[in-house]
């Protein structure tokens, strides 16, 4: 009779037991701590303090290289620009010249793809892409396209930015994030006139660390 009873209260401390280690887990669960390894978005972009940036830039009227020089010096990333094996002339630069080489490539078949200079070594080395651009008739140009096809960021982060008189980041985001569809692409944002530590500011709001 005593050892049934010794049994019965034992079966009583282990579902207490059991009972107590469920709610724990239920309150961990509950204030969002995380499990080793993982990583909470909760509507934040990922934390990519420790990675290596690639700041990539096409630039036509030297507007965006000079924010990707900013940004590649306070992120202590690499700056590459992205270089057409044809130069682009100051023709381009007439928005309303139909017969420019620039808004032939816009306006034409989506499938474009420039010829650029591939000199980028190690492209897969880098864990996220800072990459920008000036926008040409409401779009990223062609050129950028051309240099997303002949490097593989599969599955890498890329942020685009870019620079423009008016016209916003959405539209050219969009035709990139449907064309390339496996690259986890972050939201980017137009950077026009804005100083170095608003500069710093963006990339710190990204997650990237800065000096």
């Amino acid at each position: 009779m005593a050892t049934g009873n010794i049994q019965w209260n034992n079966m009583i401390r282990l579902k207490h037991s059991l009972y107590l280690l469920f709610l724990l887990l239920t309150a961990l669960t509950g204030c969002g701590i995380e499990q080793p390894g993982t990583s909470q978005e909760n509507g934040q972009e990922t934390q990519l303090e420790d990675a290596k940036v690639l700041v990539a830039c096409f630039s036509f009227t030297g507007t965006t290289k000079t924010a990707a020089t900013t940004l590649s010096g306070l992120s202590n990333g690499t700056l590459y620009l992205i270089e057409p094996e044809m130069p682009y002339g100051s023709e381009n630069s007439n928005y309303y010249d139909q017969s420019t080489r620039a808004y032939q490539e816009q306006y034409g078949p989506a499938s474009a793809r420039p010829a650029i200079k591939k000199t980028l070594d190690n492209a897969d080395s880098y864990d996220i892409v800072l990459l920008g651009f000036p926008i040409w008739y409401g779009k990223a140009p062609r050129v950028v396209f051309s240099f997303l096809d002949a490097y593989s960021f599969k599955g890498k982060s890329v942020i685009p930015f870019i620079t423009s008189g008016s016209t916003g980041i959405s539209s050219a985001a969009s035709e990139l994030k449907s064309t390339y569809k496996d690259i986890n692409w972050k939201t980017g944002d137009r950077l026009n006139g804005k100083s170095s530590e608003q500069l710093k500011t963006w990339l710190e709001s990204l997650g990237i660390k800065v000096k």
